[in-house]
């Protein structure tokens, strides 16, 4: 079974803002939910764990198998508090995705393998157009679109071991890449088992209340 990855930066330094947000969230939805301190006992199957703010940017590691539903999350919290976010999430170990939004407006979308779905014209018609230039992301994040560039491209037009710096540690075809691009706008992937600042724990039937995307 390949990796099913969803996970959000919100440039806030308020882990409880954060955590109320969500919960507010899941309460829109009739989502049961409780709120925990961290440190606590983890179940990876329902628990959205947020970690304590680097740099004014706080991330929350979404349950696993949230991929098909970060990008409306990362949407309806950021317009409650007005905050920059940066959502990614990966399919399959095989491709990531990323999402920027500030309050309501959204600002950037890119797929890394956006043929992927190319046997099904559906799914690869919402995928190849879900790419758009960083400028607005850029304006917004206060780094130079230059510096995110790099990242944005066909990890299959590719070498396989091509990286958008030297010192980067996965190439652009690894799904990982996603981690350099976040360096890039100052985000820190959490590298568990970091203990999380705050855990919102999630009833097991959260997928069936959930809106997808």
């Amino acid at each position: 079974m390949g990796l099913f990855l969803a996970a959000t930066a919100v440039r806030s330094d308020s882990v409880s803002a954060i955590a109320q947000a969500i919960s507010k969230y899941m309460q829109s939805h009739d989502v049961k939910h409780e709120v925990l301190p961290g440190p606590t006992p983890l179940n990876d199957a329902t628990d959205a764990q947020i970690f304590a703010p680097i740099k004014s940017w706080t991330v929350v590691l979404w349950p696993n198998y949230f991929n098909i539903h970060d990008f409306p999350a990362a949407k309806a919290i950021a317009t409650a508090g007005s905050w920059l976010i940066s959502a990614v999430h990966v399919y399959d170990g095989d491709y990531w995705e990323h999402l920027a939004v500030s309050g309501t407006d959204e600002l950037h979308e890119f797929c890394s393998r956006p043929t992927y779905w190319k046997d099904e014209p559906s799914e690869l018609e919402r995928v190849s157009s879900f790419n758009s230039a960083p400028e607005r992301l850029a304006q917004a994040s206060g780094v130079p679109a230059a510096a995110l560039t790099p990242y944005l491209v066909d990890a299959d037009g590719i070498a396989e071991d091509a990286r958008a710096a030297a010192d980067d540690q996965f190439p652009l075809s690894d799904i990982w890449a996603f981690t350099h691009f976040w360096r890039r706008l100052g985000i820190t992937y959490p590298d568990p088992p970091e203990n999380p600042a705050a855990v919102v724990r999630l009833s097991k039937w959260f997928a069936k209340r959930l809106p997808a995307a």
